[in-house]
């Protein structure tokens, strides 16, 4: 009889920890894949999902509210306008649209970039007692032009607003029609936090996703010189 109490309380002490075991609530390839869906690639259903992920870790509020359409034509609006301020003023005005055109496409594929994690280790963080880091490596890939029209040349003050817009008109056409494939390899860190008995995976500067790859992007294309 007394074996068969030892017995149940081994079994009570198994269970007990089983349902205090800590849970991971997306594994940490999950959870990346939404980091790079939003930030990568402007999903609005990865944004969605992200911050429906992270909720009960930022206290029900929303961790990031971000209006995709709006942030991206600042960006082109931006870019525009530094990239025309070297051209005549009159040139600058006609060749608006097309330059827009331009940024449009050249920012366009870079959304696209397709993501293939290779390898997902979860490490102890050296600085953080108990605490564990989702070491993610991936790959991304790019289509881009193997041959980009040249711009022009000459003094870029004078140059006539038909010769940019003939080169801008082309350009888009490049990046539209891309035909080769770039890959690089990359590495990010998600670390895990811990709300009660659910473990998640977080990053509090997920844009470096981003710049890490913006070198590699805008170096690969080719120029027709």
């Amino acid at each position: 009889m007394k074996n068969y109490k030892i017995i149940f309380l081994l079994l009570l002490t198994v269970m007990g920890q089983q349902l205090m075991a800590q849970t991971e609530v997306k594994k940490p390839k999950e959870a990346f894949e939404l980091f790079f869906g939003t930030f990568v690639n402007n999903d609005d259903t990865a944004l969605n999902k992200l911050n429906d992920y992270l909720k009960p870790t930022v206290d029900g509020q929303t961790a990031y509210q971000v209006d995709f359409k709006e942030t991206s034509q600042e960006m082109i609006n931006g870019s525009v306008d530094n990239f025309l301020a070297a051209f005549p003023k009159s040139t600058a005005a006609d060749c608006k649209k097309e330059a827009e055109d331009y940024f449009k496409a050249m920012f366009g594929n870079f959304k696209t970039g397709k993501l293939t994690v290779k390898d997902v280790k979860v490490v102890p963080n050296e600085y953080v007692e108990g605490q564990k880091i989702a070491e993610i490596n991936y790959s991304v890939s790019f289509l881009v032009p193997s041959k980009l029209t040249s711009g022009p040349k000459g003094d870029l003050k004078k140059i006539k607003t038909e010769d940019l817009k003939k080169y801008l008109i082309q350009a888009v056409q490049d990046f539209k029609k891309a035909d080769k494939t770039v890959t690089t390899d990359q590495k990010f860190s998600l670390y895990e936090l811990k709300e009660g008995d659910k473990i998640y995976y977080w990053n509090g500067s997920p844009d470096e996703i981003v710049s890490n790859l913006t070198d590699f992007y805008f170096e690969s294309f080719g120029a027709n010189e």
